[in-house]
């Protein structure tokens, strides 16, 4: 039910329709004076309700309307509150504001993404709007007069509602036993792998509402039950995880997050992992490499990730890494029944359903299209907004290409200031899709106390970044523009369309007067050298991890000015000796082998080893000098050789990488014996004397004769 007037009468209207209702569990979402927090996502989804009413005079937030329709039970009704549809695009909505970089707010979110959702709600049968006064001065009181309004009980009872499910439990909060046979061969599935051969990971894939989380909670309760065996649960974040721990009641696994979980690395018989898709690849790889019995699942469509996308990216990983994965799909509802009209509706309008061109038609585009046939366009967001085909097309890759995309990115993508989308595009097939934003800029008086640390204006990552961060004082006032998102059709990968779309989205920038093309991004040395390969260089890495992608971010930089291309130089003659720094404290733990790339796309140093560094080194290579002894002239070399792969086709990359982490990093010899494929630290270090020799024998460094 669509409650569509002014602020006071849509909340007093959902109060009416609350008290004829008389539910125990109704639920307010964004609810003026309801709750603390009115955007507050997690708020009461840990179980179901009847009667779910979303107030978007409150900030309609899309991620938390994802998350909280998932509870609404079949037969159950989903109350909308909103301005009048003529005024609704217009009016300022609070919640967009974090998408508003300095010194935009609210007010310059625009309204293409209101205007489209309330097409798609007039056009919906599972929707009946009641209009109630546009001015809250002229409006009387619902609760004393339901009837006048449109909102009497016959009104309510002819409200479009869902069939009610006959295989779902009454409530949550009750399960114990398996609520449809697809959650049971669930359960049986998770326990087979508890409790069969190792190596052997179940992926378990479904929408939204159909018990995956469910499954896992009730398996880990029965495998405590029976055998006591030590369960770990991880999952984005814990509220991802709380279907799992409330169905496992008093047996609920210990959860830990992606990131502290691989830190600690705690025995477990079986490791159950929930949201997959929201995890990155790598992450999940190493979980794969630690715990040899473990449960992925995730949602196929949903706010939390897309199961397709997951499976793009994971898929190889599992074949490569456990041959004999098990994949399992649930597809019948918990709470509702299969075909419910308001799942449909949501689905489409935050577009979780969204999916790229089909395989074969990108295939077939690519392959008939000539170089002159593939376009590079930079849509008007007024005409993608209302391009609903090509809108699903790119927001399918968009979602299909980042872990991390949510619902309310399909805002920032229509309504944000300073954002652009960008695609290639053969015929009516996306090929590649990018979405960029303009950053940087900011007033001089701000340069210095964002360099400080004492000012973060809100967005501007790049800039900010660069001078707070790589210590670039003047990165704020140049004109930046930042690729956020980019994703290349997975069916027509590896063609070298990631390159041209770059290198049109650089050629555009240009064009507009920008003085740096840039970004930010979760180093892994695939993705450090697919920027490499697009001309964009590494210039700064972040000391810390990001907690959601388990990696630390790099910033790549391309120069489209002279004074882009200034500051571009300074950022590449800095990284090397602040890397030098930085991996003996809080990059210890960089994995050597992003150490590497960093190093291979930094200037060639000039550094010049004298000769009782060259005779320490000499010792240590051919004699029986201790590593301790030499690591300051080690250090000193590998500053000399590592910067612009002078050294890549000198000693091998399991060497290299040695060599970067007991040097560098300072790490112990033995900690490198495994990926040396050694037997421990003394056959290291003699890798390490080997390694060191073919430097100096290759550079011909040779200490002046006695």
């Amino acid at each position: 039910m669509w409650l569509a007037g002014s602020a006071d009468w849509t909340l007093a209207a959902a109060e009416a329709v609350a008290a004829a209702l008389a539910l125990p569990d109704t639920r307010w979402l964004g609810s003026r004076g309801r709750v603390a927090d009115p955007n507050r996502r997690t708020s009461g989804l840990g179980g179901e309700c009847g009667l779910l009413v979303v107030d978007a005079w409150a900030g309609l937030d899309l991620d938390a309307l994802g998350a909280a329709a998932g509870t609404l039970r079949g037969g159950g009704l989903l109350v909308l509150l909103t301005p009048p549809p003529a005024d609704w695009p217009r009016w300022t909505d609070p919640a967009p504001e974090r998408c508003a970089s300095f010194p935009h707010g609210a007010a310059a979110v625009t309204g293409r993404l209101i205007r489209r959702l309330c097409g798609l709600l007039d056009a919906s049968l599972a929707v009946r709007r009641v209009d109630g006064p546009a001015v809250s001065a002229d409006a009387p009181s619902p609760a004393a007069d339901t009837a006048g309004h449109g909102l009497s009980l016959s009104v309510l009872r002819s409200a479009p509602r869902a069939t009610p499910t006959a295989t779902g439990p009454t409530s949550d909060h009750a399960q114990t036993e398996a609520a449809t046979p697809d959650q049971a061969e669930a359960v049986a599935a998770i326990l087979a792998t508890a409790n069969g051969r190792s190596q052997r990971p179940l992926v378990i894939t479904a929408d939204r509402g159909r018990g995956k989380s469910g499954a896992m909670g009730l398996a880990a309760a029965r495998l405590q039950a029976d055998g006591g065996k030590t369960i770990l649960l991880t999952a984005p974040r814990r509220a991802a995880a709380e279907a799992v721990l409330r169905h496992a009641g008093d047996a609920a696994p210990r959860f830990l997050p992606p990131d502290a979980l691989l830190a600690e690395t705690p025995p477990a018989d079986l490791l159950l992992v929930d949201e997959a898709a929201a995890i990155p690849a790598p992450l999940l790889s190493r979980m794969l490499e630690r715990y040899p019995r473990v449960v992925f699942a995730t949602t196929v469509h949903g706010y939390e990730g897309t199961g397709r996308g997951f499976e793009v990216r994971f898929r190889a990983v599992l074949a490569r890494l456990r041959p004999g994965w098990r994949a399992l799909r649930l597809s019948q509802p918990i709470r509702w029944a299969p075909g419910d009209p308001l799942e449909a509706l949501l689905d489409r309008a935050l577009l979780l359903d969204a999916e790229p061109a089909a395989d074969a038609d990108a295939e077939a585009a690519l392959a008939t299209a000539g170089p002159a046939d593939i376009r590079f366009e930079t849509p008007e967001r007024d005409a993608l907004a209302a391009d609903e085909p090509r809108l699903r097309q790119a927001f399918g890759l968009l979602v299909l290409g980042h872990y991390q995309t949510r619902p309310s990115d399909l805002r920032q993508l229509l309504d944000a200031p300073g954002i652009a989308v960008h695609w290639l595009r053969a015929g009516e097939t996306l090929l590649a899709v990018a979405v960029s934003g303009r950053e940087g800029r900011l007033p001089a008086d701000l340069h210095e106390p964002i360099f400080t640390g004492r000012r973060r204006p809100r967005g501007h990552l790049l800039p900010q970044t660069l001078s707070a961060h790589a210590g670039l004082l003047d990165a704020p006032g140049l004109d930046c523009r930042r690729i956020l998102r980019i994703a290349v059709h997975p069916a027509v990968q590896r063609r070298g369309l990631g390159r041209r779309l770059l290198a049109d989205l650089a050629s555009a920038g240009a064009d507009e007067g920008a003085d740096l093309l840039g970004a930010s991004f979760g180093a892994t040395p695939e993705l450090i050298g697919f920027w490499r390969g697009c001309d964009l260089v590494p210039v700064h890495i972040g000391s810390r991890r990001n907690a959601a992608s388990g990696a630390h971010a790099a910033v790549v930089l391309r120069a489209l000015t002279a004074a882009g291309g200034a500051v571009l130089q300074l950022g590449r003659q800095r990284l090397v000796p602040r890397l030098a720094v930085l991996l003996a404290g809080p990059l210890r733990d960089l994995e050597p082998a992003v150490v590497a790339e960093l190093l291979a796309a930094a200037p060639s140093a000039s550094v010049q080893l004298d000769d009782l560094e060259l005779r320490e080194l000499h010792a240590f290579a051919n004699a029986d000098r201790g590593l301790d002894a030499t690591r300051p002239a080690l250090h000193r070399l590998l500053q000399a050789v590592l910067p612009g792969e002078p050294a890549a086709d000198i000693i091998s990359r399991a060497q290299r990488h040695a060599l970067i982490a007991c040097v560098l990093q300072h790490a112990d010899p033995s900690d490198c014996a495994a990926r040396l494929g050694c037997s421990g630290a003394a056959a290291v270090v003699a890798e390490l004397r080997t390694a060191t020799a073919a430097l100096l024998a290759a550079g011909g460094r040779q200490p002046s004769p006695d």
